[in-house]
């Protein structure tokens, strides 16, 4: 199964997932490794830019290829979903909720909704899962956001 993500060249493609460890995340605790993938381009696009500080020059476009075999999965519904988990400023409902699915080490990956595009789905990867070491990481090629996604002229 491919999914995507958009990273900075020189940690594009960090298969320990050390920065999310160090920082933590919106479905993670700091001190929990993760990979975070969306389903397709555009939400990696959209997820990437919603956190970016100004338009960055070194990016990607990763292609994260996980082994074909649904049973490695979890799909988390929306109802399943803790209150709060789309809440921009979530107290943590998400995190808690993250961290115990990778602590429990029982899939590679979860599914869950994208905060931003409620229909996308995004991928939490649990890099201390045995299947992790089949993950495939690849550079698919360079990106740059759009000028006007930041007001100014193509």
């Amino acid at each position: 199964m491919r999914s995507w993500r958009i990273a900075e060249r020189d940690v594009a493609l960090d298969r320990s997932c050390e920065g999310a460890r160090k920082s933590g995340g919106h479905w993670h605790a700091e001190g929990c490794p993760a990979l975070y993938a969306a389903m397709t381009v555009e939400l990696a696009v959209l997820e990437k830019f919603v956190h970016a500080e100004g338009d960055q020059q070194d990016l990607v476009l990763v292609a994260v290829d996980l082994p074909d075999d649904p049973a490695l999965g979890l799909d988390v519904a929306r109802d399943a979903l803790p209150d709060g988990w789309d809440d921009l400023d979530d107290g943590g409902s998400a995190a808690e909720f993250g961290t115990a699915f990778l602590q429990q080490r029982h899939h590679l990956y979860m599914r869950v909704p994208s905060v931003i595009v409620g229909e996308g789905g995004n991928l939490v990867i649990n890099p201390a899962h045995p299947a992790y070491a089949r993950v495939k990481l690849s550079i698919a090629r360079s990106y740059r956001f759009d000028p006007r996604m930041f007001g100014r002229p193509a």
